[in-house]
């Protein structure tokens, strides 16, 4: 709330010769000396900007004729402090979030809790910063016209478990003017990093209007499952520290608008169940470290803009149908990738590629190193190239260790012998011509 003298703004207030950062006239704002994220919104600039400090905003039904009072109170109305009056709303009771204080904050349930603001035409391209108890950050955002959550898509996927505010711009914010939005969150009680976050899972999961994401600090972060699930509109992501994560289930699923990626720390994961299915515009992969993964299922499935592939390390793991499934455009695929592995499941694993001979040689030549003679063991390709004889020498020697080995052409044994390997008894039949 601004506090003015006549027509005149009033920006710095003292009680004799000591300097007042807030007044509050009851549980509201009265005045708030130093920077105001009103000042990001002159000549007309448009946007939004909530903050639940200021009791005056927040009313308790979605018509505005009930103002909360005290904490444990529904929201079903919080006023824009930018002067544009996009105001968000919840109609719905059961789903209005609730004001807490210690902060004064707006807290969802993570289940359907959330407002609504009506985007006005034309759309905001800004920054979003977003001020939580977990943590604060500024994004670089295309949000459309129409209906748009505050408080997490559909009410579920959100990062932090309550509002301490938000300023969304249409225009970007330089870096001076996000770095004091952030700290003014953050005096009003938010939390200033991720960094005490051990659990990202589903934190800005099916925030499709996130163009640019920050260099946030994930260090805590052991499981990241559904972290950026279907953000589809990042094209680029940063070099954040991942060395404590473990779980990367479905990570960056659908991120459809990446062209590249970072080398992160992966050397504690474990599990990449379709960490990047869905990336089709990668172009290119890096060698990260996967020492310690066990499962790559459907992994790099439909990342159909791979042309080749890094010899990353497979040593750990045991899983790995539809790893490349879909991967259409991947040609080139190192020898030696499966040397070690513990398992022979590979359902799946190059269906629908594009290998050079070279490659499928080079993998199933591996699978034979692997040693792998126990539990499942299949492999499955389909498109690009046929094996060269040395290819189809080595599918005799894995048939003969009980694969099942599909491959581009087809290729069956000219011998059934393998089939009586390591003196198995029994007879073959050959009917003359």
């Amino acid at each position: 709330m601004a506090l003015k003298l006549g027509a005149n703004s009033i920006n710095k207030l003292y009680l004799g010769s000591t300097a007042i950062n807030k007044a509050y006239l009851g549980a509201g704002i009265l005045f708030s000396g130093g920077f105001s994220p009103a000042s990001l919104f002159a000549g007309g600039i448009a946007g939004a900007w909530y903050g639940p400090s200021d009791l005056s905003t927040l009313f308790q039904d979605s018509a505005g004729t009930t103002p909360v009072t005290t904490a444990g109170q529904p929201v079903g109305r919080m006023l824009d402090n930018s002067g544009r009056a996009n105001h968000a709303v919840q109609a719905t009771a059961a789903a209005r979030p609730t004001y807490e204080t210690a902060p004064d904050r707006v807290t969802i349930d993570g289940v359907d809790d959330r407002m609504t603001v009506t985007v006005p035409a034309g759309g905001f391209t800004g920054t979003m910063v977003l001020a939580t108890d977990q943590g604060t950050a500024s994004y670089g955002v295309t949000i459309t016209a129409g209906a748009y959550d505050i408080g997490g898509r559909d009410g579920q996927y959100f990062p932090g478990n309550a509002i301490v505010g938000q300023v969304i711009r249409d225009g970007a914010l330089s870096e001076g003017e996000a770095a004091a939005t952030e700290a003014y969150f953050v005096e009003n009680g938010a939390t200033a990093g991720y960094g005490s976050v051990t659990d990202f899972s589903n934190y800005w999961r099916d925030w499709s209007e996130i163009t640019s994401f920050p260099l946030i600090n994930t260090s805590a972060g052991t499981d990241f499952t559904n972290a950026w699930r279907d953000c589809a509109s990042l094209t680029s992501f940063p070099l954040i520290d991942t060395s404590a994560g473990t779980r990367f289930v479905q990570a960056w699923r659908g991120c459809n608008s990446l062209t590249s990626f970072p080398l992160i720390d992966t050397s504690s994961g474990d599990d990449f169940f379709a960490a990047w299915i869905g990336c089709s515009g990668l172009t290119s992969f890096p060698l990260i470290d996967t020492s310690s993964v066990t499962r790559f299922q459907q992994a790099w499935r439909n990342c159909s803009s791979l042309t080749s592939f890094p010899l990353i390390d497979t040593s750990s793991a045991n899983s790995f149908p539809g790893a490349w499934r879909n991967c259409s455009s991947l040609t080139s695929f190192p020898a030696n990738a499966f040397d070690n592995v513990k398992g022979g499941d590979f359902t799946d694993a190059f269906t629908n590629t594009a290998l050079t001979q070279t490659s499928i040689d080079n993998i199933l030549v591996s699978l034979v190193t692997s040693g792998i003679a126990t539990g499942t063991r299949v492999f499955e390709q389909s498109g690009g190239s046929a094996p060269s004889s040395t290819g189809e020498a080595a599918i005799d020697t894995l048939r003969s260790r009980g694969w099942t080995v599909t491959v581009t052409g087809g290729y069956s044994s000219a011998s059934l012998s393998f089939l009586f390997a390591g003196g198995q008894q029994g007879l073959l039949f050959k009917p003359e011509r």
